[in-house]
């Protein structure tokens, strides 16, 4: 019987060491110097003036975005449709 206690013992110091340890995703704090989040803007401390051109540049990334995606959905389809008339009618 007391040959496997030993693996019995470290899963559960394992499994409390984990319940110590573990943090939730939403306690992570934003660096203001990480790349993927970007340069943080309290958008409630702003006049609306400066609201209002806020919310025209997200408005013109948010089109920007959807212009690249859009180019290069079409340039792939382009490129799957011509493989495929290239195999049906050519090869």
């Amino acid at each position: 019987m007391s040959g496997g206690a030993g693996h019995i013992f470290s899963m559960i110091a394992s499994l409390k060491h984990n319940k110590r340890n573990k943090k939730s995703l939403f306690d992570k704090s934003v660096d203001e110097h990480n790349e993927n989040y970007g340069k943080i803007i309290d958008y409630k401390k702003m006049s609306p003036a400066q609201f209002e051109a806020f919310k025209r540049k997200l408005k013109e990334k948010e089109l920007r975005r959807q212009k690249q995606l859009v180019v290069v959905f079409g340039s792939v389809m382009l490129v799957i449709i011509c493989v495929l008339i290239y195999f049906l009618f050519y090869h």
